[in-house]
Parts: structure tokens; C-alpha cells; sequence
């Protein structure tokens, strides 16, 4: 169901104003979840036709939203769209945030607006292991809560590479959406 809904949107705004005046934290984080579950069908060996056949009455709009992921997966590789659909999902809440502030403690969109700050921090985090930063220079600059992390992401990605790492990330961020308060 949210797969179908998720690929009835276009892809997220890239602009954080314009991600504001349109979305919310919970539009913003169950899109982003659906298209790196997307990617990571493709990872595990999906190919389009296979993916296209098996989703259930998909749309026209819909089909036109998975070959965006394969268009831009055959351009950029696997690894580069992770990045960019977890920096077009910082961007959308960021926007979200300038333009609606923090959400109500307890509310529904505060659970997302939680997801989305997390999700970011792990982006960071992944991304200085991408670009070869050193583990002892990041993890000064986090709360120590996120110490644990810091090593967990930089281990991985130093054992597995980069595809694992934003695997993981994805797997974390819907881990974190279906867990309610």
C-alpha cells in the first residue's frame, strides 16, 4: 500500500522551501522509505520488469516514479542514489521545519520529525566514512549518545563498503518510522 503511494509521488522536492509549502515530516520520511526500498529491491538483483510486474495494480504515474529510480540508478550507480535520495529526505524535512517548526511532543508528525533528525545524523555520519574522514574527528562533534554509531557505521563500511552502509541506513530509518512512541 505505502509503496503504491509512494510511487504515485514525484520525487521529493529538492528545494526546502518548496518541500515545506508541500509536505509534512511523515510525507517526507515514508516517501524517502519507499524509494530506498526500491533501491534496495534493485540491490538484491530486482530488475525493472521483475520489480514492475510484481507490484500490483501500479499506475501509470507509478511506473513512471520506479524507472526515475532505475534511470537514475543506471547513471549514477546504486551507491550515488542512496546518497541523493537521503539528502533530497534531509532536505524535504529541512524545509518541513523552516516552514512549520518543531512538532507538538507526542504528536504523530514529532514520531517522523524524530525519524528525520536521526536519519540525518546517520547520513552525516556515513557520508564522512564515504569520503575517508577520520572516525576520531567526527565523533567529537556528536552528542556521545552517538558515539556507538560512529563506530558501528564506520566498522561497517570499512568491512562491507559503501552499498552495505546506505543498505543499513535505509533498513534503520524504516526500522525507526514503524516503531510508534
Amino acid at each position: 500500500m505505502m509503496l503504491m503511494l509512494m510511487l504515485a509521488s514525484p520525487l521529493l522536492p529538492t528545494s526546502s522551501q518548496a518541500a515545506g509549502a508541500a509536505q509534512s515530516f511523515e510525507s517526507c520520511s515514508m516517501i524517502t522509505s519507499e524509494y530506498l526500498t526500491v533501491l534496495q529491491l534493485m540491490s538484491r538483483g530486482f530488475g525493472r520488469d521483475t520489480l514492475m510486474a510484481n507490484l500490483p495494480e501500479i499506475s501509470e504515474p507509478a511506473q513512471a516514479r520506479v524507472n526515475s529510480l532505475f534511470s537514475m540508478v543506471e547513471t549514477d550507480g546504486l551507491t550515488e542514489s542512496y546518497s541523493r535520495i537521503n539528502a533530497e529526505y534531509s532536505s524535504c524535512a529541512k524545509g518541513v521545519y523552516q516552514a512549520r517548526g518543531t512538532p507538538a511532543t507526542g504528536s504523530r508528525e514529532a514520531h517522523f520529525y524524530f525519524c528525520a533528525g536521526e536519519n540525518k545524523v546517520r547520513y552525516e555520519i556515513v557520508m564522512a566514512a564515504v569520503i575517508g574522514a577520520d572516525r576520531a574527528d567526527v565523533t567529537p562533534q556528536l552528542p556521545p549518545q552517538y558515539r556507538p554509531t560512529v563506530n558501528a557505521l564506520f566498522d561497517l563500511h570499512r568491512s562491507e563498503g559503501p552499498l552495505t552502509v546506505f543498505d543499513e541506513l535505509a533498513s534503520e530509518l524504516k526500522k525507526c518510522l514503524i516503531q510508534r512512541p
